[in-house]
């Protein structure tokens, strides 16, 4: 599937999809769409060593069971809240960033797999971009 993230990393990255964007009402849930079918598309602009220290987290959060990863999302999304300027707080906002962002890059995208059947979250939602 990808030739810069490890199959582990993309399992991690759909488990911590899911968490954060389940399946809801019309909405897919993250996995549903399959979004990751691009994701090369995406972390190739990154700078060698963010894609290579990502690779290495989101390869061993890919086989933690789900309690773990939903407490790191938990430990991710609360590090916002902490006034600290140092230490584990400032990795868990930059994982955010960087994972959040990825997550919905590859959700709310006109570029869905082949496999993907149903309404894309951007047609749901009503978004197009007018090309000149």
């Amino acid at each position: 599937m990808s030739k810069i993230l490890s199959s582990s990393a993309i399992n991690a990255i759909y488990k911590i999809g899911d968490l954060m964007i389940p399946k809801n009402g019309e909405f897919p849930s993250y996995s549903e769409v399959k979004g990751l079918d691009y994701i090369d598309d995406i972390v190739s602009y990154a700078p060698e060593s963010d894609i290579s220290d990502l690779n290495m987290v989101l390869s061993i959060l890919g086989f933690m069971p789900s309690f773990v990863i939903k407490w790191f999302v938990d430990k991710m999304a609360k590090s916002h809240e902490n006034e600290e300027r140092g230490g584990i707080s400032v990795i868990f906002r930059q994982l955010d960033f960087g994972i959040r962002g990825i997550i919905f890059a590859t959700y709310y995208t006109e570029k869905t797999s082949p496999s993907f059947k149903g309404k894309k979250p951007v047609d749901i939602i009503g978004y197009s971009i007018n090309r000149i």
